[in-house]
């Protein structure tokens, strides 16, 4: 007869599939945890692009990526992180540069080119600069909660050290 396994089961820990790579070992700080993709399970081994039912998967083209805008996409666009500061500098800018080309006389084809122009160079580099502040500010996040997670674990390890140590006191007197 065979043996029964579920006393080894039971005895030994499970041990995890892979290793996380959340900085603050799976507490309160889920949002800065790196997510991990899990594998399709239709998909056959060795990339050959196969499913299980024997057909190729479909490449998303052009009209596809069309297909799926929708105009709630651009009712709501203002809500995105950094647009709205963005598209605000963007206009001041193009009304600045607009303003003062026609001030000076250039013609209205080449003032109009210069306010289009400086909107879009102007909203984009705010968008680029907001999305690098935002970045660096979610690295020092990151950074934090690592110094309190691991300031936490000294004070709990010099915490248990010291009860360790008032129990040795106790038991030796």
């Amino acid at each position: 007869m065979a043996a029964d396994t579920r006393e080894d089961a039971i005895s030994k820990p499970p041990v995890p599939s892979k290793p996380t790579t959340s900085p603050s070992k799976g507490t309160a700080h889920e949002p800065y945890a790196v997510p991990v993709a899990p594998p399709n399970a239709n998909a056959l081994p060795g990339g050959a692009g196969l499913n299980t039912a024997g057909g190729r998967t479909k490449e998303a083209g052009y009209f596809d990526a069309l297909r799926s805008i929708q105009f709630s996409d651009f009712q709501e666009v203002h809500k995105k992180p950094c647009v709205r500061d963005a598209l605000l500098t963007g206009i001041g800018g193009g009304f600045g540069i607009g303003g003062v080309r026609a001030v000076l006389g250039a013609s209205v084809w080449t003032t109009c080119n210069s306010a289009v122009g400086s909107f879009v160079f102007g909203s984009f580099l705010m968008y680029e600069y907001c999305q690098r502040r935002r970045y660096l500010e979610m690295q020092g996040m990151k950074r934090a909660v690592e110094v309190i997670d691991r300031k936490q674990a000294e004070k709990q390890k010099k915490a248990e050290e010291a009860r360790a140590a008032r129990r040795k006191a106790k038991e030796e007197s």
